[in-house]
């Protein structure tokens, strides 16, 4: 399993998000490790320019996760609306 690491954004995004979505929050912990974990039943697609080196997954038909894969880390770099974060 790769670490986890949020940067700074990543942590102020999540934590107004989580005030929005309560119900969401430990849906949202559980995609993060299923990211980490590189499990395939979750739908991760990249993303192209000016993103491109990213990649998102889906939260809800709305929302979105945005990050980079690393050799032994994911690093977790937006969440909120598709219009949010693309």
């Amino acid at each position: 399993m790769r670490e986890i690491v949020t940067t700074a954004r990543f942590e102020r995004r999540l934590v107004r998000f989580s005030r929005q979505h309560p119900k969401l929050k430990n849906f949202i912990a559980e995609v993060m490790r299923t990211i980490a974990r590189g499990d395939s039943k979750i739908h991760i697609h990249a993303l192209h320019s000016p993103m491109k080196g990213t990649y998102a997954s889906r939260i809800s038909q709305q929302y979105r996760i945005v990050f980079t894969l690393e050799p032994d880390a994911v690093i977790f770099l937006d969440i909120g609306s598709h219009d949010e974060v693309y």
